[in-house]
């Protein structure tokens, strides 16, 4: 009989320690995504207004990433990435505190201020560690393991919450968090083979600018307000939270390698075209569906299909100068989070004036317009691994 070959028998030293941090960071997402929404209703009895306030402020960072990364241009990605992750971590373990509004924006600015510079590290550490050819494959591997974490934390939630609270949940997550980047101290370093440049801004990379922007807006009114509808308006308590992530998870970590491997199979502006299409069609049905076993679905399926992001990762690696792949990956966090800052701030007035559907059906023409957009993806330059990919530089340590 055949053997059957181990997963794992292709990782080496370098993408197994990046796998335990995006496990930590899949810890922290697990508590925070899980429980926010019951912690600031329960304990805040927090407005649409109010959570707009916290979730715009808090994306702030995002805006100022591309400076960031520009400032630290000559540290080792893997120490940027290690700092990054145990500030995030200190700022979650500081939600233990939060008895206030005031309160909830400052420490969630802090975490904020780590994930924002993880952001560009984690896709740039993960085209550098991968080998060459197939890098969907890979990148859908670490969604993977990030889900893994995730799942494994939502279901320590369920077990542990009535035992610690919510107080203790977030000192367990931010520690874990603070661990899951210290490992990366022992990753590889090396110098740059090319002259890196701190800041990017190329009309050649325009259509990932626009891509990246639109998608910051779908994605911040999903993430700022989806649960929050459900717990606010539809009345969903805690323990069902808890059980819709968990399946989620589920969902997410048994699909996620096999959406990379579509992303090379059938190329970036297929994958994308699809995506966004049938995103459009999740958000009219989340803005007009009352019946909340019907949510729960859209929820669920919403975030299967934002894992066609996916795909701008490996478009951007094929069209990008070596030496500008880093500072665009970069730009392009700067680009999504110009829509992340404000939109939080516009739809939670806009819900106070107008109530929760017209948000959600924004997002469904947002949708439609990254459908268009993304029929200017290059077939040629983009239709799988036949078409060059290559190992990201090493920056400068």
């Amino acid at each position: 009989m055949p053997r059957l070959r181990s997963p794992f028998a292709d990782w080496t030293r370098d993408w197994t320690l990046l796998a335990a941090a995006v496990a930590g960071v899949g810890v922290f997402f697990g508590v925070q995504l899980t429980l926010f929404n019951n912690f600031i209703v329960e304990r805040l009895d927090i407005e649409a207004r109010e959570l707009g306030w916290v979730e715009s402020l808090r994306e702030i960072p995002g805006f100022l990433n591309a400076f960031f990364v520009a400032l630290m241009i000559r540290m080792a990605p893997s120490l940027v990435a290690a700092a990054a992750l145990a500030i995030m971590g200190l700022g979650l373990m500081a939600y233990a505190d939060v008895g206030s509004v005031p309160a909830l924006i400052l420490y969630s600015l802090v975490w904020s201020v780590g994930f924002h510079c993880w952001l560009p590290m984690e896709a740039t550490l993960a085209l550098r560690f991968s080998p060459a050819g197939g890098k969907g494959r890979w990148l859908g591997q670490l969604r993977a393991i990030g889900s893994i974490a995730m799942l494994v934390t939502i279901g320590a939630c369920m077990l542990l919450l009535d035992l610690v609270n919510y107080e203790g949940m977030y000192l367990l997550a931010g520690g874990a968090t603070v661990l899951g980047g210290a490992v990366l101290i022992f990753a590889s370093r090396g110098h740059a083979e090319v002259e890196e440049k701190g800041f990017v801004l190329k009309r050649r990379y325009g259509l990932y600018y626009l891509l990246q922007f639109l998608e910051g807006c779908r994605r911040q009114i999903f993430t700022t307000f989806a649960v929050f509808a459900l717990v606010k308006v539809h009345g969903m308590p805690v323990k069902t939270t808890i059980t819709l992530l968990l399946i989620n998870q589920v969902l997410v970590t048994l699909t996620a390698p096999a959406v990379g491997r579509l992303v090379d199979l059938l190329g970036e502006r297929r994958m994308l075209t699809i995506g966004y299409a049938l995103l459009s069609l999740v958000f009219v049905g989340y803005g007009l569906i009352d019946h909340r076993p019907t949510l729960y679905v859209l929820y669920c399926l919403d975030n299967l299909l934002f894992m066609s992001g996916i795909a701008l990762t490996t478009y951007i690696n094929k069209i990008a100068l070596a030496e500008d792949l880093k500072p665009t990956l970069s730009m392009g966090v700067t680009m999504n989070h110009f829509a992340a800052v404000a939109v939080p701030l516009l739809f939670g007035t806009a819900w106070h004036f107008f109530g929760h559907r017209v948000i959600f059906l924004t997002a469904a023409v947002l949708a439609l317009l990254s459908t268009v957009a993304s029929q200017w993806v290059d077939p040629v330059k983009s239709a799988g691994p036949a078409s060059g990919d290559r190992e990201i530089p090493d920056s400068g340590g």
